[in-house]
């Protein structure tokens, strides 16, 4: 084969290749959820217990009555949710991690944000991988593309055994923004239940 016809031939790879990853799926957030659609393709079954995250707890009867829940500072309204099915005596889970949900609205009736928490509040043998849930939530968003910056420790916080994590990973999208913060740690001088292992996953509309 010659140089030109070899040339040729590696063009056409890269050509492909740049093909197939433009045809790659663009993954939903959660569930059918995906940040940037508009309030009203949310599907009105699979969701239950619709309640304002900020101001005084009031419960709505639908996704369609998002305006009932204050506004933030640019104008985002907080709706927390969970699922209607699968749910357990420990509450809606994400990867199989107990976790809480909250979906931010927009002026334009477009979901804005998404924020996936781990629940802190659950038996220490699901509190303690709550960690693990970013490293899924890294995979279901793609392994590559991600940058991630590692914090120090503050004030008392030493490591778990031999761990300590307080790290958080970006990864910029077409039209949105993954952020997973991720923290496994324990407090210097207290008992065994006093450490940290939590995740929390921010999805938003890119600016």
């Amino acid at each position: 084969m010659g140089l030109r016809a070899r040339r040729i031939e590696i063009a056409a790879v890269c050509v492909g290749l740049a093909s197939a990853a433009a045809a790659a799926p663009d993954p939903t957030d959660l569930r059918d959820l995906k940040v940037g659609m508009p309030i009203a393709e949310i599907s009105p079954n699979g969701y239950a217990d619709l309640i304002c995250r900020d101001g005084p707890p009031r419960k709505l009867a639908g996704w369609d009555e998002w305006r009932i829940c204050p506004a933030d500072a640019v104008g985002r309204h907080a709706i927390g949710f969970a699922f209607a099915e699968g749910t357990t005596r420990n509450g809606t889970r994400v990867g199989g991690h107990p976790a809480h949900l909250t979906l931010l609205v927009g002026e334009q009736a477009r979901v804005e944000g998404l924020v996936i928490e781990t629940d802190d509040e659950v038996p220490l043998y699901l509190r303690k991988k709550g960690h693990l849930l970013g490293l899924q939530a890294r995979g279901h968003w793609g392994e590559e593309g991600w940058t991630c910056a590692a914090q120090q420790a503050a004030g008392d916080e030493v490591p778990l055994g031999d761990t300590f994590v307080k790290e958080e990973c970006r990864k910029q999208l077409s039209d949105r923004t993954v952020t997973v913060l991720r923290e496994l740690f324990h407090y210097a001088g207290r008992g065994p239940r006093a450490f940290v292992s939590r995740t929390r996953i921010s999805v938003s509309v890119a600016r």
